[in-house]
């Protein structure tokens, strides 16, 4: 029965959402960088300043699917059931928690990650927007907070893997180096296809070192 009840809930229009009489909530997709052609898992977080026992909302990631939705938050090892439509370019995320006593406190809170494939054609530096759309919160009194959402993005970049032998390790970093500056022959250091191997591609470099790129 409440499962029930919190499905009808979480179907009213989030026209209504943004006018509600409840506290806060400010539902946000993080933004993210990948590799293409690789699998990232782009966080979805809530700021909420009230009470929260259930909520829903659709995610689009521009030209992709979401293959897979990952339910890695807290919340859902104490009470919390997720449900939703992956995969799917247009996925559906619903969830509700069981007992009153498990809704989520105000705060800062991660809540699921959204499992998207990097083609791996895409040019460096390509910009995946991220959009949300049907968002909607509830209490177990069907308040419904003020809400604002932020969408999110995917940054790509080529693999920092620059000599290929599945690991970036120091035999990357000075390659990299020996192409320091404006891109003349091969991109392949030019990591974030800005057409100049800097400082910007040093960091991305350091932020995959030690994996496959």
């Amino acid at each position: 029965m409440l499962q029930t009840m919190l499905l009808v809930g979480l179907s009213l229009s989030p026209i209504a959402a943004s006018a509600g009489s409840g506290g806060g909530a400010i539902l946000k997709i993080s933004n993210v960088n990948a590799t293409r052609g690789q699998m990232v898992a782009v966080p979805v977080r809530a700021e909420t300043m009230d009470i929260i026992g259930a909520f829903g909302f659709n995610a689009t990631p521009l030209g992709l699917e979401v293959e897979e939705v990952l339910y890695n938050g807290p919340i859902f090892s104490n009470g919390w059931n997720g449900w939703d439509t992956a995969p799917s370019p247009n996925v559906r995320v619903d969830a509700a928690c069981i007992f009153t006593e498990d809704q989520i406190a105000p705060g800062d809170h991660q809540l699921v990650g959204l499992t998207i494939e990097v083609p791996a054609n895409l040019q460096p530096g390509t910009v995946i927007p991220i959009t949300l759309s049907e968002v909607s919160f509830f209490n177990y009194d069907f308040s419904v907070p003020t809400l604002e959402v932020l969408n999110g993005s995917i940054r790509v970049f080529r693999t920092s893997d620059l000599n290929g032998d599945g690991l970036v390790t120091p035999a990357d970093l000075g390659l990299m180096l020996a192409d320091w500056g404006p891109v003349t022959k091969s991109p392949v250091a030019d990591v974030n296809g800005d057409g100049v191997v800097n400082g910007a591609d040093i960091g991305r470099l350091l932020d995959r070192w030690g994996t496959a790129g």
